[in-house]
């Protein structure tokens, strides 16, 4: 990964070079070489509303003097790819070794609260009962900001990273996050992502990630008649599954659009896709995209299987 300032990080830094002047943070001193990810256009900008809002973050964290070691944003945002009423903006935001995980909680619950100020939480409609809550944990909808400490993220044990529960871990494919590595970029703080070891990618996690893809959409069907975004939820599983096997071709990130180009041509047209793509522009629920998500799925992880030579280093 190069070494490249971000430009669009121009307003945190100033804004810690000011809040340093008068004395009210002592984290500049983390302040290092910034990156971008590998395919980011040169001299490109983060989205308005990103740099607002990760500029909201670090001031949030100096005023309540929750020193932060690093803030990576990987995703669509980093990618190039944030569409303001869709997208989520995806975070690492890395603790010192010595927060508890106490502390690292109240830094969740804070940043949640940023997040709907800045309007960027998913949107829902009607109240979110104890089902919905936890559907949503199952399929991984709604979870943007994920809090570790810096020996979390150097170990590049997925399940220390992304605060995963026992049950859970088995079920993660290396793809995640190898796939999360490759697209994150360091908007603040230590740039580790150098640092970080990535396992190399093996067939079985190709396999892992169809069947981890299939039961969210089964579960979205399922849920369908009770749970009003059930759709989103299909929706989110094809979208990862998009950029599981993109990552497995081309071992790097791009834009959505990019991916359903690509699986457009090596697969042929596919209807699906298309309407992935236009659903993210204007929302509608819909039960027969929901189901026509199973094939979709088992098609583009079947052939990516068979397509390409594992194991695969990131």
């Amino acid at each position: 990964m190069r070494d490249r300032s971000w430009p669009g990080c121009a307003s945190t830094r100033s804004l810690l070079r000011r809040r340093s002047k008068h004395g009210k943070s002592q984290d500049t001193h983390r302040q290092t070489t910034l990156v971008s990810a590998p395919d980011a256009a040169p001299g490109a900008q983060l989205p308005v509303r990103v740099q607002n809002y990760i500029d909201a973050l670090v001031q949030t964290c100096a005023q309540n003097q929750a020193p932060l070691v690093s803030v990576v944003l990987f995703g669509s945002a980093a990618k190039g790819g944030f569409a303001a009423d869709v997208s989520d903006v995806d975070l690492i935001i890395v603790a010192p070794d010595a927060a508890s995980r106490e502390n690292r909680h109240r830094l969740g619950v804070d940043i949640a609260r940023l997040e709907t100020a800045h309007g960027l939480c998913p949107v829902t409609t009607g109240p979110r009962g104890p089902l919905q809550a936890r559907i949503e944990r199952a399929v991984g909808h709604g979870f943007s900001c994920f809090v570790c400490t810096r020996s979390d993220l150097l170990s590049g044990d997925v399940a220390r990273v992304l605060d995963l529960r026992p049950l859970e871990t088995p079920f993660v494919d290396r793809i995640i996050f190898a796939s999360i590595v490759a697209s994150a970029v360091t908007v603040w703080g230590e740039n580790l992502l150098s640092r970080v070891p990535v396992p190399s990618v093996r067939r079985l996690d190709v396999f892992k990630a169809l069947f981890g893809f299939s039961s969210q959409v089964l579960l979205s069907a399922a849920t369908y008649p009770v749970l009003p975004d059930a759709t989103k939820y299909a929706m989110g599983a094809l979208k990862h599954s998009l950029h599981s096997c993109f990552f497995c071709y081309q071992q790097r990130t791009t834009t959505l659009e990019d991916e359903v180009a690509f699986f457009n041509q090596r697969l042929g047209p596919n209807r699906t896709l298309m309407e992935l793509l236009s659903l993210r522009q204007e929302y509608r629920r819909s039960f027969a995209f929901v189901i026509r998500c199973l094939p979709t799925l088992a098609r583009l992880h079947l052939r990516t299987a068979r397509d390409n030579r594992f194991p695969r280093s990131g």
